[in-house]
């Protein structure tokens, strides 16, 4: 694996920035980072996502350690309720929530396996919830359908009123698919390594950070 240019890390860093206090996504804070440093001449390879997650937990520890800690916690809590609330759909938490790097701006992403799409509709529906849904990607193991609500907060913790709550849903036998996405580093629990990660799972990293 080739070592990152300085200006890879550099733009790495200004990437971490921005995801962390405007929450932008990784593919348009590292646009925008390039632009900040190089101006107009911005052009060429732009760093790859696991560079900008490695600057993000160091902007993290760095800016928003103590508050960092408390919120990560209260999300994969709150992730873990929506899960056994949606048990039937074997969900499992992916992204940031999982990988401990969840800003203050984060979406609980959870991805969701059946053979219905329409099942997972009309469980919400009838728990009375709001949705807008979006097809998937069509890409192997991808979702077939995405769900986007926003959901209150659970009673009592350190999070804002609303949360929003991101569904993709799969196909059943997609849950058999490694992951495309996973974080390393020899500081992070294994379960944060995973890519995706079961409610058991998720419950151990919990308890186990606290």
């Amino acid at each position: 694996m080739p070592t990152p240019s300085d200006l890879d890390l550099e733009i790495a860093a200004v990437a971490a920035r921005l995801i962390a206090e405007d929450g932008c996504d990784y593919a348009s804070a590292k646009r925008k980072a390039a632009r900040e440093l190089l101006g107009n001449s911005a052009r060429g390879r732009l760093p790859d996502n696991a560079l900008v997650e490695q600057a993000l937990r160091r902007y993290l520890r760095t800016f928003d350690s103590e508050r960092h800690a408390e919120r990560l916690g209260a999300l994969r809590r709150a992730a873990l309720q929506w899960m056994e609330r949606l048990a039937t759909f074997e969900p499992h938490l992916v992204g940031a929530v999982l990988n401990g790097t969840a800003t203050e701006h984060s979406d609980l992403h959870l991805h969701l396996f059946t053979d219905n799409p329409k099942d997972v509709e009309m469980f919400l529906l009838d728990a009375g919830l709001a949705f807008e849904a979006e097809a998937g990607e069509d890409a192997p193991g991808g979702a077939d359908e995405v769900l986007h609500l926003v959901v209150p907060a659970p009673r009592g913790s350190p999070l804002p009123p609303r949360l929003g709550l991101v569904l993709s849903v799969h196909a059943t036998d997609a849950v058999r698919l490694a992951p495309r996405f996973r974080s390393s580093g020899t500081d992070l629990h294994p379960v944060e390594t995973l890519g995706r990660a079961g409610a058991a799972q998720l419950r151990q990293l919990i308890d186990e950070a606290a």
